[in-house]
């Protein structure tokens, strides 16, 4: 479980540009899976980190589960109802993998089509991404990462912004 003084001596170690860096490190050498997965644990340890510098009595919220943080962090304004909506649709792509043998039925691509990010615009006929050249699996792959990554970046400004503040204030 991650602490106060965890989360105040990581962000002193660190720039923002280096705190995001550490946390997409590798991510190009996974496989979409397990790109999910690991995303799945950066990005919850994220909202830990916001929960624990937004809230004084904070150990009983960081044990919540992913969508109850979601939405506390969603209750305070944090998150607006973008972000809110992809994290739900992340979480839900992360219990296919990680509770399904076979997840890459239409299961996961369903689910990324319902992003507010999937560009519908740039379809072929048939409602396929990009082109019929292109695997579906890479496709996905894409927009999968392309969400994390932007899910990813908004909590680490979240994170910056509220340790600015913190500073300002003592």
């Amino acid at each position: 479980m991650v602490t106060a003084e965890d989360v105040d001596k990581l962000l002193a170690n660190s720039t923002k540009k280096e705190f995001f860096d550490r946390i997409t490190a590798g991510a190009e050498l996974l496989d979409n899976r397990s790109k999910v997965l690991v995303s799945h644990i950066w990005i919850e340890l994220l909202m830990e980190c916001i929960i624990i510098k937004k809230f004084k009595n904070h150990e009983d919220l960081i044990d919540f589960d992913f969508s109850k943080k979601q939405k506390i962090l969603f209750g305070l304004g944090i998150l607006d109802e973008d972000m809110n909506h992809e994290l739900k649709i992340l979480n839900q792509i992360r219990n296919v993998f990680a509770h399904e043998i076979e997840p890459i039925s239409s299961k996961v691509p369903n689910l990324i089509k319902k992003s507010k990010f999937y560009p519908t615009s740039k379809t072929n006929e048939e409602g396929n991404l990009l082109s019929n050249t292109m695997p579906d699996e890479f496709v996905d792959g894409f927009i999968a990462g392309m969400i994390i990554g932007i899910l990813t970046r908004h909590l680490v400004e979240v994170i910056w912004k509220i340790q600015s503040e913190d500073k300002k204030n003592s």
